[in-house]
């Protein structure tokens, strides 16, 4: 992970820069998302692995895929990545370019898991202690984890707050221990 991490964050900075230049960072988001969304295409991990196509030809190939639907720069970006045979780079390159776009807009990426759906009043609430304590925008993304029992596991950059019913177990459990 922590290689694949290495080996993208040049490209995401290169990207970051361009993009911010050009003050189009929710459109370079936008395009790379839709780019490593189709890499999960079971057609397209074929063609990424095949053995019988240059490199060449699978970039540009794979760059005809969002043909319209894409900008000239990012098109041209996914064919370079992908002749340099870093396309398997892409999904960290969007990780770290988002990470970037976190920081450069005062954003902080926060996920929130629970044993159970939350609402959208609950969502609200948790985004709002969470800006008060950040002074930063939340953007929220949530799943399920059967495995909390009950309560909730905020996580953000490093920092984790486990409010869950399975943490609060597992610590009773330690004290009884001791």
């Amino acid at each position: 992970m922590s290689e694949l991490l290495t080996q993208s964050r040049p490209y995401a900075e290169a990207v970051f820069d361009i993009a911010k230049e050009e003050q189009a960072l929710d459109d370079w988001a936008n395009d790379l998302s839709l780019v490593v969304s189709t890499m999960q295409n079971d057609a397209v991990k074929t063609l990424i692995n095949s053995p019988d196509l240059s490199q060449r030809k699978k970039a540009e190939i794979f760059t005809s895929l969002f043909e319209g639907e894409i900008s000239s720069k990012v098109a041209n970006f996914v064919l370079v990545i992908g002749q340099a045979n870093r396309i398997n780079l892409l999904e960290s390159v969007l990780e770290s370019f988002k990470r970037l776009v976190a920081l450069e807009k005062n954003q902080k990426n926060v996920t929130v898991a629970s044993s159970y759906a939350l609402d959208q009043e609950q969502l609200e609430k948790i985004e709002q202690a969470l800006q008060k304590r950040t002074g930063s925008e939340i953007n929220i993304s949530t799943h399920l984890d059967k495995s909390l029992i009950g309560g909730i596991k905020i996580s953000y950059e490093d920092q984790v707050i486990d409010l869950s019913l399975k943490n609060k177990l597992e610590a009773l459990k330690a004290q009884l221990r001791n």
